[in-house]
Order: structure tokens, then sequence, then C-alpha cells
């Protein structure tokens, strides 16, 4: 049985690294077996971070890696249907949402301190209490060089929230009123997507970002319907969207 690996967090989702929600869907979509593994060990990650998927005696790191090891040897064929030029708008908004879109949302959670509550709950609540700040401020501090560095840690908040609700708008532009991203059945690019857009649509940071993408209907309708598309009676929402989607 392959073995995904993530970090223990308390949260109503099935992980808050849109990384690993993306592996644990392409996994759901290729039909194979699995289970879901916490570690708590940084060392024994190949890259410090997830995802990782074991398959037997194979670790993969990074979630481009693990989903071609499923198109290889485990059937995964759910973008075969797509032509050149939707794979590769596909792939644009890929990366945009994984190395830009992404980046505005860790400001949100991590630097913004809006965001410290919620985060030290969720991610730090099982610390002793008198170290959980601390171990959030270690955090913050190697995300905020990450931040610079990547580049748009370099610009004023109000800037970083702009590029990240122009992102928004853009995905849901070519999102319009279709079922999913590419068409009436999902595709690996959704499988980002919906793990991105469903951390932002459940956390209760209150933060231009998230109320820009709580302000797109069409966001949460989305995301529920990807979660119980893809993953059936074992679907996990917060109360309050599948709410939202139903109204």
């Amino acid at each position: 049985m392959l073995v995904l690996l993530d970090f223990p967090v308390r949260a109503e989702i099935r992980s808050l690294s849109p990384f690993v929600y993306k592996v644990e869907a392409l996994l759901a979509l290729s039909g194979c077996d699995y289970r879901k593994e916490d570690v708590l060990d940084v060392a024994v990650l190949p890259h410090g971070k997830v995802p990782v998927l074991r398959d037997g005696d194979r670790i993969i790191p990074d979630s481009t890696l693990i989903q071609r090891h499923l198109e290889e040897h485990h059937g995964l064929s759910i973008d075969a249907g797509l032509t050149e030029l939707e794979r590769s708008m596909a792939e644009a908004f890929r990366q945009m949402a994984e190395e830009h879109l992404r980046w505005a949302m860790i400001h949100a959670r991590w630097i913004d301190p809006a965001g410290e509550p919620e985060i030290i709950e969720m991610i730090f609540g099982t610390l002793p209490e008198a170290i959980r700040r601390d171990a959030f401020l270690q955090v913050r501090e190697a995300l905020r060089q990450s931040l610079y560095m990547q580049g748009i840690g370099r610009h004023a908040p109000e800037d970083i929230y702009a590029f990240g609700c122009r992102d928004l708008d853009a995905i849901a532009t070519f999102l319009d009123d279709k079922p999913f991203f590419m068409g009436d059945r999902p595709t690996s690019v959704d499988a980002f997507l919906a793990g991105l857009l469903l951390n932002m649509l459940s956390s209760r940071i209150d933060t231009p970002l998230t109320h820009h993408a709580r302000a797109i209907p069409a966001f949460a309708d989305y995301v529920v319907r990807f979660e119980r598309e893809v993953f059936g009676p074992r679907a996990m929402l917060p109360a309050h969207l599948a709410e939202a989607a139903a109204a």
C-alpha cells in the first residue's frame, strides 16, 4: 500500500499543505490503495518538507515527481484527454498558483499578525503551551526569509494581497461556470487549485486575500464539487463551506 506523509494538524480539511492535498487527490483519482501517516521529524523527509510518498522501498518527494511516479507506475491518466493547448493552459495556471498565489497565502498565514492565533492552534496546539509561540516565531522567521528571497516578501502587505487577488480573479475568469477547471471532469490542475482554494475558504484568518476568495461564489461550489467527486463518502468539508455551496 502507498503511504503519503504529512505533518499532523488540527483542521477540518485534509491538509494545510495544498501540495499534500494535491497528492492525496491524485492518489484517489488513480484508484490506488493508500494511507496517510503523520510525520513529526523533518529529518526523515528527503527535502525537509511534505509531501513525500512511500511506495515499497521507494521514497518520492515533491508533488510533481509523485504525479509522474503515479502516471508511470500506477495508471494515473486523468490528463490523457487534454489537448496540447489545454495542457499548456493548465500548466500556466498551475505554475501561477504554486509559485505566486501560494506565497501570498503564506504571507497571510504566517507573516500577517492576523494569522498568528489560528496557526498556533492548528499547527502547534499539541506542544506545551509555554513553547507554542516560540515555535511559531521560529517558523515565521524562516518563512519571512523565504518570502524575501522569492521576491514577493520585498513588497508592502497591501501589494502582496493585491497580487494574490489578481491571481484569484484570473482563476475565477478561466473557471467561469465549468464544473472543473478544464471542463467536465477533474484533471491534475484541479488537484492543486482545489486544495489551495479550500485552504483559503476554510481559514478564519481575517485578511484581504481570504475576503476576496470568499467573495467569488464559484469557488465554494468548485471546491465542494471537487472534494465530493474525488473522495466520495470520504469527503472532508467544513460545514460552512458545504452550506455555502448548497445555498
